[in-house]
């Protein structure tokens, strides 16, 4: 197809709708669109063409595309339209793809999951390499971080051969999501954060560079706190744009406030969250008031992170311990097993010398 000739031809938008509708792929209309439009009108352009568009390419790298930037009711028809498609292969990446949607929002338990992915005939590369992301997520969802060795060769290879420009790009950057987490786990943090460069660098899909922010900006909570700030700033910005409202919400009620009371500057930001004001009112030296917002709650409700926020408040070494051992053995996370730890040094060192 001579895409020069037809963005001369797409003027308007009745010329725009004549020239999309001899489109095979996905990536040609966001090429086609970008030259006049800013990257939210080519997103939501492009949401629009996955929906109306009959082309059986366009729809199977629809999915990923309106998932990926929160789409949620163009989803939803779109992988109904894929899963009543002629074509075999858009029927087996819908079902595949709507299987891991319900495994990641806990509608699936991790067996039935187990069963239903094993039993899926993955003929094409791109359902292939679903499957592999598949199994990492389980992995990863028992905290079973360096299970990714055993798929990481194989995925690479899958991802190779499939066709399609854009979804072979947003495959990649599943495996970059999968290899960011790993990484930021076992705090090994320039390679983490390489990964997290690598998905920030892809313009069309800005809901995914939205969440990426806000992790990136967590990764810097230890040495940096402008280029905190500056991504977890720009997440806030990105999430409220495209629409990711729930990502949104958590930034300017818990995650802003507290980082900026985390860094020394607790009056940087306004909430009613009650977690985020205990923790501020802590910075602040309010401790009483403090204590209050942050009761003790049942042992079976008590995370890693609610032992440390209490712990820390409460000045309770014990908690502080606990978390640290949650951190460490159960989540595999030694990033923020970092949060405790300098806390019970900050309790040892400041404890009165008996000497």
């Amino acid at each position: 197809m001579n895409l020069s000739s037809l963005r001369k031809e797409a003027t308007d938008l009745g010329k725009l709708s004549a020239a999309t509708s001899r489109m095979t792929d996905l990536w040609s209309f966001i090429q086609l669109v970008e030259t006049s439009h800013d990257v939210k009108q080519v997103t939501d352009l492009a949401a629009s063409f996955c929906v109306q568009s009959g082309s059986p390419g366009v729809l199977l790298a629809a999915m990923d595309f309106l998932g990926m930037n929160y789409y949620e009711k163009e989803l939803q028809l779109v992988i109904e339209r894929n899963k009543h498609s002629l074509h075999q292969r858009n029927r087996s990446y819908a079902r595949l793809y709507e299987l891991i949607i319900q495994y990641q929002a806990y509608k699936l338990p991790g067996d039935e999951f187990e069963r239903q992915i094993s039993r899926h005939q993955a003929d094409f590369p791109e359902a292939k390499a679903l499957v592999l992301i598949g199994r990492i997520y389980q992995h990863f969802h028992c905290h079973d971080y360096h299970a990714i060795g055993h798929y990481l060769d194989e995925l690479q290879e899958t991802i190779i051969f499939i066709k399609d420009y854009l979804l072979r790009m947003m495959m990649t950057v599943r495996m970059d999501k999968l290899l960011f987490q790993y990484h930021w786990k076992r705090n090994e943090l320039i390679l983490a954060r390489k990964h997290s460069r690598n998905i920030l660098h892809h313009t069309y899909l800005p809901g995914q560079r939205a969440v990426q922010h806000y992790k990136m900006g967590l990764t810097f909570l230890f040495d940096d706190k402008i280029a905190s700030f500056s991504h977890l700033a720009e997440g806030s910005k990105m999430a409220k744009q495209y629409h990711v409202t729930l990502l949104a919400q958590l930034l300017d009620r818990q995650v802003l406030p507290i980082v900026a009371a985390h860094f020394g500057i607790p009056h940087a930001y306004l909430t009613d969250d009650p977690h985020a004001l205990a923790y501020i009112e802590y910075q602040l030296g309010e401790i009483d008031n403090a204590k209050k917002r942050y009761p003790k709650w049942k042992p079976e409700k008590q995370t890693a992170f609610y032992k440390y926020f209490y712990g820390l408040i409460h000045q309770n070494k014990d908690y502080l311990v606990a978390s640290y051992h949650l951190f460490i053995r159960r989540h595999k996370d030694f990033y923020f097993s970092r949060l405790p730890m300098y806390a019970i040094q900050k309790i040892d060192n400041n404890r009165p010398s008996t000497i």
